[in-house]
């Protein structure tokens, strides 16, 4: 019975929510501390309003979410809003009034059907048949009529194709038929265990596990059910919801058709403790289920004592989930106890009971709505066969696309590679190419020729003799460091003239003092990119070699090799 409240009270009313929250998780807490400084920046936002509101009502702050609902309410006021303002916060104040005002929360949900129905709103049509599928479970005890509603509930859920909340759904309505001790509504409990999985979500594969126990204890298939006690527990720990009397009384039921009574005693009094937190439904049913052991074990007295607390829980609250059912263990036990009398009582009491409720009419109409879902369930596996079949071909073409793909980028990347290869073995060539000249010139030096006078030229000895100072300048001194360098400077201190120099310069290597110059100065500059150890910045290794502009610099480089610096650079760590 347990499950039942915990899988309407909490999960269903997280229906209406857009999205599912615990209250005890930090991103929780998180998300909505989000929500609550976005309202202080637009207090008037009706999508953030409601979605504090149900945040609130999904982790039972009741007072909260009656706030926010309220709030929603003005701002429809304000604003002429009644299709979204006031029909959501009627839902919120509706379901929050459930246990402590039943003619209130019928009056807002009905309210807020009006609403739904003129605007033909699925989403908010489902949450309202949810609620009033919760009302006259709770409040009336009227299972037949809660069943029409959830199947209500089913269809609006078809029509928007919300799988999480059908199956939310599925499990709520699954309760109601433990409540009437019908094992047929295990199949919904299956079907919404099975969507729980499939979507991962916790918290209806939490309560869809409980429906599934409760209908495994009514079969007596206690190894299904120590199995999955055992995965709720779990779930319990891990996922911080659902609550410990729950598990208890699970427990408790579980050694009890075991016929291990000191332990059931045990669970039942676990139960008991954790009572804190629980509403009126849970504690009653919790006591109904331990009275039935205590007159089982011969403790009649005892068991009257429990009942009769039970039955006063259930009188002081709007909430009559359990009267029937309370009154007629009551029978039985003042039975036992040879109370004639009470027992005759407690008889008459449940036979008006029984008696006012047409139940051949709602068979029908609930074996009808069964049928209906079944025609629904045998037309949704074919939808999902049929959407299996196009998303296998659709893998299918989108593996042959990335096939494709795959090998137009392993060519590109060839490509790139023997490009890039190319491009290194003419920056090395070039290189090499500099390195032969600059030995040639050094051994043409050495060599003693013939003075070979001609007019209007350089003699070739004076001209060898000044080239060799001239590199020995280049490339000992480094001269060409000096960003003010000139060909008269340096022909001053090589004791000759610039237009000497000049023409030594353009007779040995066809190019001129400004060129040479700068060829020494890349040179340099390649020998310091190349040291990768060394890492230097290509500013200072401009300013290194001897060009006043990087600009410069970059652009003599580019001419020379080719490429910039950075990307010469760059060829060198790849490679």
């Amino acid at each position: 019975m347990k499950v039942i409240i915990q899988i309407v009270l909490i999960l269903a009313m997280s229906l209406t929510s857009p999205f599912m929250l615990h209250a005890d998780t930090i991103n929780g807490r998180d998300t909505i501390n989000d929500y609550l400084v976005a309202l202080e920046n637009n207090p008037n936002d009706r999508q953030l309003l409601k979605t504090v509101a149900f945040y609130y009502m999904n982790i039972g702050d009741v007072n909260k979410s009656r706030e926010y609902a309220n709030r929603l309410l003005k701002l429809g006021e304000l604003t002429g809003d009644r299709d979204y303002c006031e029909l959501y916060g009627r839902i919120v104040l509706g379901s929050s009034f459930l246990n402590e005002d039943a003619s209130e929360c019928f009056r807002q949900l009905e309210e807020a059907r009006v609403i739904a129905e003129n605007t033909q709103n699925h989403d908010a049509l489902l949450s309202i048949d949810n609620s009033m599928a919760m009302y006259y479970m709770f409040v009336h005890n009227d299972n037949y009529t809660a069943t029409s509603y959830y199947y209500r509930a089913l269809e609006e859920a078809k029509a928007i194709n919300d799988e999480r909340r059908y199956g939310i759904i599925l499990s709520n309505l699954s309760g109601a038929y433990i409540v009437m001790n019908d094992v047929s509504g295990q199949k919904l409990a299956e079907q919404s265990h099975e969507i729980a999985l499939k979507r991962g979500d916790p918290i209806p594969l939490y309560y869809a596990k409980e429906a599934l126990t409760q209908f495994y204890l009514l079969s007596d298939s206690l190894d299904r059910v120590e199995t999955l006690i055992g995965e709720i527990e779990k779930l319990h720990y891990e996922g911080g919801f659902g609550g410990d009397p729950e598990l208890y009384l699970l427990k408790a039921r579980l050694a009890e058709k075991r016929g291990d009574v000191s332990r059931a005693y045990a669970n039942y009094a676990l139960a008991m403790e954790n009572f804190k937190n629980s509403d009126i439904s849970e504690i009653s049913a919790t006591y109904l289920s331990y009275a039935g052991l205590l007159r089982r074990d011969n403790k009649v007295q005892s068991a009257i004592k429990v009942l009769e607390h039970g039955l006063d829980h259930v009188n002081s609250s709007d909430m009559k989930i359990h009267s029937p059912e309370i009154i007629r263990e009551l029978v039985y036990a003042y039975r036992d106890a040879g109370n004639y009398k009470k027992a005759l009582d407690y008889s008459l009491e449940y036979q008006a009971y029984q008696d006012s409720i047409f139940q051949l009419s709602r068979e029908r109409a609930l074996q009808e709505n069964r049928i209906r879902h079944e025609v629904y369930a045998n037309e949704r596996l074919i939808d999902e066969q049929k959407m299996e079949l196009m998303s296998t071909r659709h893998k299918i073409v989108l593996l042959a696309v990335c096939v494709v793909a795959v090998l137009m980028l392993l060519g590109l990347t060839y490509y790139n590679y023997r490009k890039k290869d190319r491009l290194y073995r003419a920056i090395v060539s070039q290189n090499s190419e500099y390195i032969s000249r600059e030995q040639m010139l050094l051994e043409e030096l050495e060599k003693t020729k013939k003075h070979k006078p001609s007019t209007g030229t350089l003699s070739e000895d004076k001209a060898d003799s000044l080239m060799s100072r001239f590199t020995a300048m280049m490339s000992v001194e480094k001269l060409f460091t000096d960003s003010s360098i000139t060909v008269g400077a340096i022909a001053e201190r090589l004791g000759t003239n610039r237009t000497y120099l000049s023409r030594a310069i353009n007779d040995s290597t066809g190019k001129t003092f400004t060129q040479i110059v700068n060829e020494y100065r890349i040179r340099e500059a390649i020998s310091l990119i190349s040291d990768l150890t060394a890492n230097m910045p290509l500013k200072q290794i401009c300013a290194e070699v001897g060009f006043s502009s990087l600009s410069t610099f970059y652009t003599t480089f580019q001419a020379t090799t080719g490429m910039t610096p950075a990307r010469y650079r760059a060829q060198l760590k790849e490679m």
